[in-house]
């Protein structure tokens, strides 16, 4: 049954912005010393003719989203930046209304033969994957919630219910969701207060001795540094994943910067995740990894909340 508050995009747009890096960062085994945004406006229309635009934004990501073995990081981001300018076409020719949900789901119907155009195009070895599809995608998906909200004067969040959505999770997953909306899964209210992950890259300076020269621009250069400015209480550690001994020593010396930077500001509590970026050749190197970890120091050990990503997101194949 058509609903007054579904939408239909009239008009869409897509820019780029590059953006250097302050210091190059390391991680998956790969340096980046710059980034890109993909920036998508949406306007949509209601059936009564009430409009508004939207906006969604997206580091391109390709060194996380595409880590090819075979292309270089420049030709993955150049792939997936033409996607997303082939994902906006899309547009072109489709005049339904309906949930922002919905149209993306009918959408990325294409997305898969996109890819391959734009493989074929640039005469690449890989088709985009179907991760670096949906990030490349994404904005598009973002900037049409964002405006589907605004011009229904509601929190797009909020609007994932029957109330506002014509199908149930069963028609995008499987039966086992059927009569369940997005709504069950995501909160009605934000939360007022939640711990910012401060991303300590394998390049990053732990101490003055790391540094080849400062940077004298008003802004912390070390961990310890930044611990005590922006008091921070969550670390996010990125580690190579092929150099066990490189891996363990540096949680360890993050743990002994941490912590004398933690005992100046009175801070006893603070935490670490650890993020392999599917490195690690098998369970038994991440196994290995926690047990020295523990050996050299119990604290630290104790410290990490989780693992991200140890090993290949291709569990079947590996």
């Amino acid at each position: 049954m058509p609903r007054q508050t579904d939408v239909r995009i009239v008009d869409a747009s897509i820019t780029f912005e590059d953006h250097p890096f302050r210091t190059p960062l390391k991680f998956g085994g790969r340096v980046m010393d710059r980034h890109r945004l993909v920036n998508m406006e949406v306007t949509v229309e209601t059936r009564n003719k009430k409009h508004a635009v939207g906006f969604g934004s997206m580091p391109v990501g390709q060194v996380w989203a595409w880590p090819s073995t075979t292309l270089t990081p420049d030709q993955t981001e150049a792939a997936m930046t033409a996607f997303s300018e082939r994902i906006i076409r899309l547009i072109d020719g489709f005049d339904e209304y309906g949930h922002p949900v919905d149209i993306i789901y009918h959408l990325s119907a294409e997305y898969h033969h996109s890819a391959k155009v734009v493989a074929e195009r640039q005469k690449l070895n890989e088709v985009p994957p179907e991760l670096a599809q949906l990030v490349a995608a994404s904005p598009l998906d973002a900037a049409l919630h964002d405006a589907y909200g605004k011009v229904n004067e509601i929190n797009s969040y909020n609007a994932l219910s029957k109330e506002f959505m014509a199908h149930d999770l069963s028609t995008y997953l499987d039966d086992q969701f059927a009569g369940e909306y997005l709504d069950q899964y995501t909160l009605r209210e934000p939360k007022k207060r939640i711990p910012l992950y401060h991303l300590v890259g394998a390049l990053d300076a732990l101490t003055d001795a790391d540094l080849e020269k400062r940077l004298e621009d008003g802004l912390p250069n070390t961990l310890g540094e930044w611990i005590l400015a922006d008091g921070l209480t969550h670390l996010k550690i990125k580690l190579n994943g092929d150099d066990l001994n490189w891996d363990v020593q540096r949680v360890l010396d993050i743990d002994r910067v941490a912590g004398e930077a933690q005992a100046k500001r009175g801070c006893s509590e603070w935490f670490y995740s650890t993020d392999f970026n599917e490195k690690c050749a098998n369970v038994e190197y991440v196994l290995d990894f926690l047990h020295k970890v523990k050996e050299g120091s119990p604290q630290a050990y104790d410290r990490i909340q989780y693992i991200e990503q140890p090993t290949h997101r291709d569990l079947k194949s590996h």
